[in-house]
């Protein structure tokens, strides 16, 4: 199991690595071209396709996840066609009236209520992506239940790079401004939408006839719950840009955005692995029972803490340079959020072993109720925190809010499946890792880049220390590269 854990995730690693190196491109461009403002706006806009997208989902992606391996054991009733019609026809026409609802808001509200017609125009594209992208939205699903990564990620790599490419060209050849990255998107997801009508249909995977009302309502069952609970969780990650726009204005939102978003990259790169888990242990669910189930979720927890660990003390100690280095001077004053905004990032990546149990059992309310707790909680707190300490006070209340969920998470999720903390591997990892940072305190790399070197030093430095301090990862290597 761990070989195949291993596979997959370094196919993810792969796959998201690469992105994480585009939108680091992007996130250099951006930054440098717009003004701190106008990143700030763009950063509102996406802040609100954010949230917006999991209503148009309906939580359909996450039931995916949950009932194939139950499909696929459960008697042959339906054929598999049914699933792939039932759950990509339901998300795709209850999506796009979703979305249709969101544009007609959008523009009856008009320029006014949005401070211009620019702005107004920018929310009118996004209402358009948002119809087109809650189709494409369940494919990624199908894929990791079916254990096919390089696909996964081939698709996410053209992505990625088609609309960088693209936004590039609407941006600095055509010079429309913040117009041209949503133009952009558009076109991606036109295309990408083509591309999945294609594949399902030429797998026969696509037949209007076996579309399957109840199948369809089980899902929605299951996966309704979880877009209350995925806003919530948005409110945790976004709520403190709509609150810094009305207490502080653009630039604060500008500063914070940046900061946020270099630590989301951070956490895409740790949490890589997590797409390949969920799946798995569902899996492992149906087929070997409780007992098993929580080990396999035991050893992974560990795992993702021994790069999670690593990874939020060391961006805590050196990502301030990386941050002026792709971002440029002008976002200085953003590093003092960094330390804050990375432990609960990175250790939110792991939210999918934490409600195991909830997800398993498919009690979707209850992660419901400790989202919205959270979520409730960070708004309460940027507001009094904001004025207080300034954008210092937006990332405060989201480290608050983000303990907060992950103690409510392992509460909750711990009534079904046990998973224990190895106390012994933590107090290894923090060390290991302060002694990294004591290191690169010592080491000044001056030439452009050197901020990256000092960085992968670092990496070297923790793994050399941990494979002399921990046995199981001497065993584990040896594991990975036997026949």
């Amino acid at each position: 199991m761990f070989k195949e854990l291993l596979r997959q995730s370094s196919w993810y690693f792969v796959g998201h690595g690469a992105g994480v190196i585009i939108s680091l491109i992007s996130f250099l461009l951006w930054t440098r071209y717009f003004t701190v403002e106008e990143y700030g706006i763009f950063s509102l806009i996406a802040a609100t396709i954010m949230f917006v997208t999991p209503i148009t989902q309906l939580g359909l992606p996450k039931a995916v996840i949950r009932f194939f391996s139950e499909f696929r054991s459960a008697s042959k009733s339906l054929p598999e066609s049914s699933f792939y019609t039932t759950f990509f026809l339901g998300v795709l026409t209850l999506g796009a009236l979703i979305g249709t609802l969101f544009l007609g808001v959008i523009t009856v509200l008009g320029p006014e209520r949005f401070g211009g017609s620019q702005i107004h125009s920018l929310f009118i594209l996004a209402g358009f992506i948002l119809i087109i992208a809650s189709g494409n939205a369940i494919y990624p699903s199908f894929l990791r239940v079916e254990e096919k990564p390089k696909e996964y990620v081939c698709i996410h790599m053209f992505q990625s790079c088609l609309r960088l490419a693209l936004s590039a060209i609407f941006v600095f050849a055509f010079l429309l401004g913040l117009k041209g990255i949503y133009i952009s998107a558009l076109c991606v997801e036109g295309f990408l939408l083509l591309y999945i009508l294609f594949s399902l249909n030429g797998q026969n995977k696509f037949t209007l006839s076996s579309f399957s009302p109840k199948l369809l309502l089980q899902a929605l069952s299951f996966g309704v719950p979880l877009i209350a609970a995925q806003l919530a969780n948005h409110i945790s990650n976004i709520g403190d840009r709509f609150v810094l726009q009305v207490l502080l204005g653009s630039e604060a939102v500008g500063l914070y955005s940046v900061a946020y978003g270099l630590t989301t990259h951070l956490k895409t790169l740790m949490m890589v692995g997590m797409l390949a888990v969920t799946p798995m242990y569902v899996k492992i669910w149906e087929e070997q029972g409780r007992k098993k189930t929580e080990e396999f979720l035991k050893s992974t927890l560990d795992y993702y803490l021994m790069v999670a660990i690593p990874g939020i003390i060391l961006f805590s100690a050196v990502g301030g340079d990386m941050l002026v280095l792709l971002a440029s001077s002008k976002y200085e004053q953003a590093r003092v959020l960094l330390p804050y905004l990375a432990a609960p990032l990175v250790l939110h990546g792991a939210i999918s072993i934490y409600t195991a149990g909830i997800f398993i059992h498919k009690k979707t309310k209850l992660i419901l109720y400790f989202a919205a707790g959270a979520g409730i909680l960070n708004i309460i707190l940027n507001y009094i925190l904001i004025p207080i300490m300034g954008i210092v006070g937006a990332a405060v209340a989201t480290l608050i809010s983000y303990i907060f969920l992950i103690v409510l998470a392992n509460i909750f999720s711990s009534k079904f499946l046990t998973i224990r903390l190895n106390y012994r591997g933590i107090i290894k990892y923090i060390a290991a890792s302060i002694m990294a940072v004591i290191l690169l305190h010592f080491i000044n790399i001056e030439i452009f880049g050197g901020i990256i070197l000092k960085i992968l030093i670092g990496i070297l430095f923790y793994a050399a220390v941990m494979w002399v301090l921990d046995t199981r990862i001497r065993q584990k290597v040896r594991m990975a590269f036997s026949k």
